[in-house]
């Protein structure tokens, strides 16, 4: 993310793919990170702005376990939600 650019996680809308972070894991003496892959469920908006997303619900497409996480750990949108035109 740039400095003073708009955050991804803004982005985000129900029913994209994105990569999520995990919380980081040591082992000895290097920092480990992982990533994983979720499917939006639901976007939270924050107190001050409900448009602007704080939490989101998703589920993972590797194990099906659906979990609540902060917006941040949000890195990138993998794959926005297909739009189906004819019922728009």
């Amino acid at each position: 993310m740039e400095y003073g650019g708009r955050p991804n996680f803004l982005s985000v809308k129900p029913g994209d793919c994105v990569a999520i972070k995990s919380q980081p894991h040591y082992s000895l003496s290097q920092n480990i990170e992982d990533y994983w892959i979720g499917r939006v469920i639901y976007c939270i908006g924050g107190a001050r702005d409900p448009s602007s997303w704080t939490l989101f619900q998703v589920i993972n497409i590797d194990n099906g376990e659906v979990k609540i996480i902060n917006a941040d750990t949000v890195k990138m949108i993998l794959m926005p939600k297909k739009v189906d035109l004819l019922n728009n």
